[in-house]
């Protein structure tokens, strides 16, 4: 059984779209030029033809930021005349995540995989649901069931993903290499998802070799791709390369994020502005007591200084959602403030899962010593 038209940007909305590109991240009105085939879809089309524009909302609302297409998806899924049937199932767990609603994604899934144990679909999004929530052996289990033939690529980046993230970057180097020399073989769009994947990993071990023949497979100017090529030009301290691909997409939350840190880093003092600016939108977002932007609400506060109330919300965040970039901004927060607890919290968890960051693992480690 193959996978259902798993295009890069359906995979990045599994994959990274917690991390890197959520579309309800944007404030701006992008493009939603969809809007006005909404109401004759809702009441003329059948659910095959309604799933394949929700599908095709979806690509394009992760590849622009565009929350205004993702709320289009939701709405036309809202109409659907079969919604037990299994292809709507998995859209609305698509859609479940991308409101960060990880425990109705997750029982969907499970409902799904207990009537079809090879759904690959459905293993790939509670594979991914267990990797972001740090549920490591969960969700490596789930990945080794991508045992056909048909879907050994996709196995092998859903592991990779998670050994990333438990084990050292010498037993990593081997299968990173294998992957990458795989690509030439791969579709335009499984190249991109891969790139994705391979420039992560690069970025957090800080491998250059295997960065530079990342980048290339990112060629796509896309929102995912461009925040995932600015992480490695930001680690780099490449600031001004980072700053060029980033501006255009300054309406999203987690570029301008970028775009701030580079510019201080840079001594640039148009961040100020550029926080002012973000202040504003993350100011709404803790008035309206948001959930789906912690990670953003926690960054801002980093940036700007305010580390306990950043600390705060970290915590929050970090109960819901345990990516590498939760961990990093929690621990920056952590230690910025001096807080023990937090840093206990956060070392206790890595020794618990295995979770490995080369860079702040031992800062916390040095942290608690002084504390």
């Amino acid at each position: 059984m193959l996978i259902r038209q798993l295009t890069l940007a359906v995979l990045v909305l599994s994959y990274f779209g917690p991390v890197h590109a959520h579309p309800k991240h944007q404030h701006k009105n992008t493009s939603s030029e969809l809007t006005n085939n909404q109401s004759s879809l809702n009441n003329h089309y059948n659910d095959t033809v309604r799933n394949q524009i929700v599908t095709v909302l979806l690509e394009k609302a992760y590849a622009r930021g565009d929350g205004d297409l993702l709320e289009q998806a939701e709405n036309l899924m809202k109409t659907s005349k079969n919604p037990s049937d299994v292809e709507n199932k998995l859209l609305a767990t698509r859609l479940a995540q991308a409101n960060h609603d990880f425990s109705t994604a997750e029982k969907t899934l499970k409902e799904i995989l207990k009537s079809q144990p090879n759904q690959y679909d459905a293993i790939l999004q509670l594979a991914n649901i267990y990797r972001l929530q740090g549920q490591f052996d969960q969700s490596l289990s789930l990945c080794n069931q991508l045992n056909d033939s048909e879907v050994k690529w996709y196995q092998a980046g859903c592991i990779l993903q998670v050994e990333a993230m438990t084990k050292n970057y010498s037993d990593l180097k081997a299968k990173a290499d294998e992957l990458l020399k795989a690509t030439s073989r791969l579709s335009k769009n499984d190249k991109q998802w891969f790139g994705n994947i391979l420039l992560e990993v690069a970025t957090r071990f800080n491998d250059q070799q295997l960065a530079t023949q990342a980048i290339p497979l990112l060629a796509t100017d896309n929102l995912p791709n461009t925040l995932a090529k600015a992480n490695w030009y930001i680690a780099q301290q490449q600031y001004q390369t980072a700053l060029k691909i980033l501006e255009p997409y300054r309406y999203h939350d987690g570029a301008l994020y970028r775009i701030i840190l580079a510019k201080q880093k840079l001594g640039d003092r148009s961040s100020n502005q550029d926080l002012s600016e973000l202040s504003l939108r993350v100011q709404t977002l803790l008035q309206q007591q948001d959930h789906i932007h912690l990670r953003e609400q926690a960054q801002y506060l980093w940036v700007s200084k305010q580390y306990q109330e950043g600390l705060k919300i970290a915590a929050k965040n970090w109960d819901m959602q345990r990516e590498n970039e939760d961990f990093e901004v929690y621990a920056a927060l952590a230690l910025d403030s001096k807080n023990r607890e937090s840093t206990e919290k956060l070392l206790n968890w890595s020794n618990e899962t295995g979770y490995q960051n080369p860079i702040y693992i031992q800062k916390l480690k040095q942290m608690l010593k002084q504390l």
